[in-house]
């Protein structure tokens, strides 16, 4: 009697941390049934995909193997799409954070509210246009014959490019890294402006009566406040470099010449205009590669500890 009594306490004791366990599998089941059709299936389908040789129109798949790899590697104009995707992001890192970081510094300390919110919408507003607006838009301003700079240019007696920005293989590339600084710095500017906000004041106060400038109180309290918040920046950053597409579409197609050609652009072309999906999926898979890679930085650079701020200012 006594063991029958103790089982069913035992059992009311356990069956609300069961019930607890199947409630939270129910929640959870919505997001993992999306993330395996949306994510997972698709990415593991890209990987087998990479293996073998086909077409969108091919009735068969031939196992290949790592041959699409092999021959990747190999290819001259993945190299160039590598290099170029390195420029974007380089350039990218240097203009969008250092300049956003700037900009956020200047709108949280240096003006004042009713200037700083309209100054705020105008460097963001290029961020809420869609990326084909805005590289029809530069195209107007790139043209050689109607375009705003080579006006602007003529205007100041400077020379301009012979076959036009666009048409330069030497410009082309640095005129797609302009337009994607000008559409994104805002973005980047409202990111690491909310980490400065959340800063407390007391650290810029302790500051300013040990006597610092605005110089020293940005670069011994201010970064080293919201260091995760510009390590996050950068990720976003150089993962949107990596995932360069549509402006680089719609400026240039790629070229001329494959100049200006990025590693979204040549998946692109293999898969639909020249029928390989297999290459292209190596290619996506290398793409993969490089975005998992640099978050992986991300997450071990986050995860190092650092000083605090009250430390540098004393």
């Amino acid at each position: 009697m006594n063991n029958m009594s103790q089982n069913t306490i035992s059992s009311k004791h356990r069956s609300p941390g069961r019930s607890v366990h199947i409630a939270s599998y129910a929640m959870l089941a919505p997001a993992l049934v999306l993330f395996a059709i949306f994510i997972a299936y698709p990415l593991s389908n890209t990987v087998i995909s990479s293996l073998f040789e086909y077409g969108l129109t091919s009735p068969t798949r031939n196992f290949v193997g790592l041959q699409n790899f092999l021959e990747l590697f190999g290819d001259p104009v993945f190299w160039v799409s590598f290099r170029n995707n390195l420029i974007i992001l380089l350039g990218s890192v240097v203009f969008q954070v250092g300049f956003g970081l700037v900009l956020a510094a200047v709108f949280n300390r240096g003006i004042s509210r009713r200037w700083s919110t309209l100054a705020r919408t105008i460097v963001f507003a290029p961020m809420v246009m869609s990326s084909v607006a805005v590289g029809i838009l530069w195209q107007l301003v790139f043209n050689p014959s109607i375009g705003a700079l080579d006006a602007a240019m003529n205007f100041v007696r400077l020379p301009t490019p012979m076959l036009g920005w666009l048409g330069d293989p030497n410009l082309a590339i640095f005129c797609i890294l302009l337009v994607a600084c000008w559409q994104y710095t805002g973005f980047m500017m409202v990111i690491l402006l909310a980490g400065m906000q959340a800063v407390p004041n007391e650290l810029y106060e302790a500051a300013t009566l040990d006597g610092a400038t605005e110089a020293q109180v940005f670069f011994y309290v201010t970064i080293p406040a919201i260091r995760n918040v510009i390590i996050a920046s950068v990720l976003i950053t150089m993962i949107g470099s990596f995932k360069a597409f549509d402006l680089v579409y719609v400026l240039t197609l790629g070229g001329p010449a494959h100049a200006s050609e990025v590693l979204g652009t040549y998946l692109y072309k293999n898969a639909f205009n020249l029928n390989r999906m297999g290459y292209a999926s190596a290619i996506a898979v290398v793409l993969l590669g490089f975005t998992v890679t640099l978050s992986l930085i991300q997450l071990r650079l986050q995860a190092t500890p650092t000083r605090s701020p009250a430390k540098d200012v004393v």
